[in-house]
């Protein structure tokens, strides 16, 4: 009997991880069965998933396309595989609009996050990304509520999505093989003894504390995409600082713990789910990771500075002239200023040296 499974998310559960590795087993995937349609992938290993295989564009938002869905079905029959595998989160606002036109055998997966890893997770993609640049804050609704914005619930309300819907715990001590792949497709239904390496590689890999704190620092300059593309790779690499935190104060993290227990506990008893109850009692227990506040030294700002020149002689030399340019901008960070124009410096001078040793070559 064919299988169709499609995985929707939530946001911050490994979606990308996953993504990157069905993208490039395309052909791996055929042979065991199933079926996966290419798509694009960024320099991150991030990308829209197989949005487009089951959705069209509406403005900037995507919604669910009979067109592309019946496209999808043509394709995945004249695969000859038992299995339509589909990934993307932009499923997941569009679940109900999905459902009502595939067939009655698909099913959904879903990964729901501990909530306070996911506030935190957020909150650093925000800063990375969009650019954010306000301090932390321990308020649950401040970076899309606790399990990945209302979507979830507005599915499980929709009773075409919820009789097919499958939630499992994204916490890694208790996927299924041993990660997030191995877990997803024992969820699907899927042999795995023809994939061989089911080990993920990471993807848009998270920011030291002090890479964290740069970037904050930096969004309030007008950058635009390609410097802040070239910073983020940049800032990706750093070795400096805690990468094992929390921002999370630890008297608010009691405080919170408790809140999203009650809230995971609520989701169990509305919608009949148990599938989380493991999830709520190892995140009870629990130990917080070490707090850390969001401050650094000007000796710490300093280091990244220099780890960026290392690796971004352009980009140093650019966000020095923003800086140079834009004297009226506050920094969270004022000594940024002098690091970069030092760094910059220093460049310079390299480059002019490096030139007078070739002109005593050419002699």
């Amino acid at each position: 009997m064919k299988s169709i499974v499609i995985h929707a998310g939530l946001p911050k559960t490994g979606t990308s991880a996953v993504q990157a590795f069905f993208s490039t087993n395309v052909e791996k995937l055929a042979r065991a069965g199933i079926h996966y349609p290419q798509h694009r992938v960024d320099r991150n290993g991030i990308s829209a998933g197989n949005a487009g295989s089951l959705m069209e564009r509406s403005g900037h938002l995507f919604v669910a396309s009979p067109r592309a869905i019946a496209d999808t079905l043509a394709d995945f029959e004249a695969s000859g595989c038992h299995t339509l595998l589909l990934s993307s989160e932009a499923f997941l606002p569009e679940l109900s609009g999905i459902a009502a036109e595939m067939p009655p055998e698909a099913r959904f997966v879903l990964y729901v996050r501990d909530p306070l890893a996911f506030m935190e997770s957020d909150y650093n993609q925000r800063v990375k990304r969009l650019p954010h640049f306000h301090p932390f804050e321990p308020v649950p609704e401040a970076y899309g509520g606790w399990l990945g914005h209302e979507h979830l619930y507005r599915a499980l309300d929709t009773e075409s999505v919820r009789s097919r819907l499958v939630l499992r715990p994204y916490l890694p001590e208790l996927f299924v093989g041993g990660n997030l792949l191995t877990d997803l497709l024992d969820t699907a239904g899927i042999d795995t003894t023809e994939l061989g390496d089911l080990s993920l590689r990471q993807v848009n890999l998270s920011y030291s504390l002090h890479a964290l704190e740069i970037k904050r620092a930096l969004n309030a300059l007008p950058l635009g995409e390609q410097l802040q593309e070239r910073l983020d790779v940049h800032l990706q690499s750093c070795p400096l600082g805690p990468t094992n935190y929390t921002l999370i104060p630890p008297a608010d993290y009691e405080r919170l713990r408790k809140v999203a227990d009650d809230e995971l506990h609520a989701l169990a008893l509305k919608y009949d789910i148990d599938s989380l109850e493991p999830m709520r009692e190892l995140l009870r227990d629990k130990p917080q990771k070490p707090f850390h506040p969001q401050a650094l030294t000007e000796e710490e700002v300093d280091a990244v500075v220099r780890h960026i020149a290392a690796v971004g002689k352009r980009l140093t030399r650019r966000i020095a002239q923003i800086l140079a340019e834009h004297p009226e901008i506050e920094l969270v960070y004022p000594s940024l200023r002098d690091s970069f124009a030092a760094a910059a410096a220093e460049l310079d001078e390299e480059t002019v040296a490096a030139g007078r040793r070739r002109w005593w070559w050419r002699r």
